[in-house]
């Protein structure tokens, strides 16, 4: 069992040992980063100052009061190196001049010549055997704790501060560098300052000790929050430490066989050897060590610049896009030790397509761009997105629906379990990027590695831009010849649409004519006959003559009215004014105001009330009434005797249909396709109805869609009458 003096010297000695070991893979991680130096700093005047009070504890009455002071002179330098790290970290930017950093330590360096040289500060140390040494401090013992209190306090508010003003990783560093020294130094206050002041030696030591909770948080922030990033080097570091370890002991195997082999060997000689030897194999078992780590923990271990050229030779030789994709994942997946990544490339219009997966489900791939947000996000960071760090960004996000989406996409990504975002960027704009799995050893992503992915990307988003345009380029030569073809075919189908509309037009301007002709003609002859005076003494004749002006004129009326029509139709200049109608109530008027052209024809015309009460339509009424009017028209034209049956009814219960029989002429099949065609006029209207343009029909069609209906025609065959459905949609619910 250890006595209460061993157990002290020992906690002494374990602290010592970590905060030796933190200090040097702090620097060695971080020689040129100041937030690195600073730290190190003062870890390494906390070493001293721990370092100091064992050698306080084991000394004699010769030299107690100068390790004594030695160990106070220590605190002194412990102080001002961590106000110093306080305005350096984390920003890592020096705030103070070389003239305000001297200034800083001035006080520092006449406190500490105090304490060394006079009894102002410490006059005596008693060593009492068995018990802890008592120190009788001198009068200027305040002094010295004020100094202390004050650097202390000032540091303190210095991390504050930029805990106030940092967001994101850097908030949380703070929070935990700030709590492990708030804790370590507040121990050291009272154990090391106040109660010895008070007489009680018995706990001097626990100051140092306490450091214990300072590099526990800061290491506890190291490997959840990358402060300083340096996990990688605690792994490297153990991979040292061993390869060492290994070394030493086959050199000393080697050492005691040289000597039983050859005892007569000098010892200067055996040493060269041992030099030599222990230089020969330190390589191979460092390697060995790395193998068995990156085997069986997963440890990654790469060079920076190797893995960055390798892959921008690879780069410079590849064009297609495949194997591209194939070097870049490989790349990936085997110098981070990943299982999964996907490449997702920006097509035109912003779309993204997965060009290479592997690990992932291919929609969990794509879920990530399916909105703009981590497209926008990654073009204003310009910078890889890491899992781990939007729960920070959430906290330190004001805007509510900023953070709802950054929300959704940590949601997203843990539920694909998808660890970093690497954007793929050429002038500012994302052309792809790079989605990553968690490593296979569990670790987060370090510093190092996001500076890899960073040049990485930058390489290979010029290879990958390059790629998807020799692929255009390939695609437009393979197809050339086929395009080529499309587009002649094209123009020989354009041409011969220009030919039919060249035709149509020839026929347009000769039925029109025609129907122009016909009635200015007989308006013309009666009009001179009537100046005349032909008809001045037979006023019924005369009466007849008027009659058949009227009509000539308002058949023209009609023709030009279906003309203009027909312009505004092409032209898309027809208004639709849709409203909600009793569509019986239209189609029952359209028919009475048919029924005196039907009398005067011998025709009957009927309209059966629904036997249900039918729901309103949305339609253009004035468009609508000359859809049935037309069709109504059409059908008293070619029937000559029986009726003309018009009946309204719900169909699918989004439709009303209008259906229009007559007892005419009726239709040929071949007729009935290209009835509603312009100019398009079945047998029995050429026969039976010479005046007829043929224009009718065309616009009831266009009326009729344009205001979402249909309409067609049916006949069982010449001489049994026609069937004309008009369908109209019914008002939405």
């Amino acid at each position: 069992m250890f006595s209460v003096i061993d157990f002290q010297a020992v906690a002494l000695l374990i602290t010592f040992l970590a905060n030796v070991f933190m200090g040097l893979l702090i620097y060695s991680r971080g020689k040129k980063n100041p937030n690195n130096i600073s730290y190190a700093l003062v870890v390494l005047l906390v070493v001293l100052w721990t370092a100091s009070m064992f050698f306080y504890r084991e000394a004699g009455e010769g030299t107690v009061l100068a390790w004594g002071r030695v160990l106070y002179a220590c605190a002194t330098f412990v102080s001002s190196l961590f106000l110093l790290f306080t305005y350096i970290f984390p920003k890592g930017d020096l705030k103070l001049r070389k003239l305000q950093v001297f200034l800083l330590f001035l006080p520092n360096i006449f406190l500490a010549l105090l304490i060394i040289f006079t009894d102002f500060i410490i006059k005596e140390v008693i060593v009492i055997p068995g018990e802890e040494n008592l120190i009788i401090f001198g009068k200027g013992y305040f002094l010295y704790i004020a100094y202390i209190l004050s650097y202390f306090f000032l540091g303190f508010l210095n991390l504050f501060q930029s805990y106030r003003t940092s967001t994101g990783a850097p908030r949380t560093q703070l929070k935990y560098v700030f709590l492990g020294y708030f804790i370590a130094a507040n121990i050291a206050f009272v154990t090391n300052l106040l109660i010895p002041w008070w007489g009680n030696m018995s706990l001097n030591w626990a100051g140092q000790v306490a450091t214990i909770i300072w590099v526990g948080l800061t290491t506890y922030a190291i490997l959840k929050y990358r402060l300083m990033d340096i996990r990688f080097a605690l792994s490297r570091g153990v991979i040292y430490f061993l390869s060492f370890l290994h070394v030493i002991a086959i050199t000393l195997l080697f050492s005691f066989a040289f000597e039983i082999v050859f005892p007569e060997i000098s010892r200067e000689v055996l040493l060269g050897l041992l030099v030599v030897v222990a230089i020969g194999i330190f390589g191979p078992v460092f390697e060995f060590f790395q193998r068995i780590g990156a085997k069986y923990f997963h440890y990654t271990s790469y060079n920076y610049q190797k893995v960055l050229t390798d892959l921008g030779k690879g780069l410079t030789r590849i064009i297609d896009l495949d194997q591209l994709s194939v070097l870049v994942t490989n790349t990936l997946l085997r110098t981070m030790k990943l299982d999964r990544a996907v490449i997702l490339l920006r097509k035109e219009g912003g779309v993204y397509e997965i060009q290479r997966n592997i690990g992932f489900k291919e929609d969990n791939g794509i879920s990530l761009v399916k909105d703009n947000f981590l497209t926008n996000y990654l073009e204003k960071t310009k910078k890889p997105l890491v899992y781990e760090e939007l729960s920070l960004l959430i906290k330190d996000t004001q805007d509510k629906k900023e953070r709802e989406k950054i929300e959704a996409l940590q949601s997203n990504m843990r539920r694909i379990e998808a660890s970093l975002c690497l954007p793929l960027i050429l002038e500012g704009k994302i052309i792809g990027m790079i989605v990553l799995g968690e490593k296979l050893s569990g670790d987060p992503y370090f510093e190092q590695d996001i500076e890899l992915l960073s040049g990485l990307a930058s390489q290979a988003s010029i290879a990958f831009k390059n790629a998807m345009l020799y692929a255009e380029v390939q695609d437009l030569s393979s197809n050339l010849e086929k395009k080529v073809d499309e587009q002649v075919r094209e123009l020989r189908e354009a041409y011969k649409k220009l030919q039919r509309i060249d035709k149509a037009k020839t026929e347009f301007m000769s039925i029109v004519s025609h129907q122009l002709r016909t009635p200015l003609s007989i308006i013309k002859g009666h009009l001179s006959m009537i100046r005349e005076g032909v008809y001045d003494n037979d006023k019924e004749k005369k009466e007849k003559v008027l009659t058949n002006i009227y009509e000539a004129n308002e058949r023209l009326i009609d023709l030009i009215n279906d003309v203009l029509n027909i312009s505004r139709i092409q032209a898309g200049r027809v208004e639709i004014n849709k409203e909600k109608v009793d569509l019986a109530r239209v189609v029952k008027e359209t028919v009475e105001k048919m029924e005196k052209l039907a009398r005067d024809k011998g025709v009957e015309i009927v309209f059966y009330d629904p036997s249900e009460k039918m729901p309103e339509a949305e339609i253009d009424v004035s468009k609508t009434e000359n859809v049935l009017l037309n069709i109504l028209d059409n059908a008293l034209k070619y029937t000559n005797e029986g009726k003309v049956e018009v009946s309204l009814k719900k169909e699918n219960d989004r439709f009303i249909l209008i259906e229009i029989r007559d007892t005419g002429e009726g239709m040929k099949k071949e007729e009935i396709e290209k009835l509603f065609a312009t100019f398009s006029r079945g047998d029995a209207g050429k026969k039976h109805w010479i005046q007829g343009s043929g224009l009718g029909l065309y616009i009831a069609r266009q009326f009729a869609e344009m205001q979402g209906g249909k309409i067609w025609a049916d006949s069982e065959g010449e001489g049994k009458g026609s069937q004309f459905y008009i369908r109209f949609p019914r008002q939405s619910d």
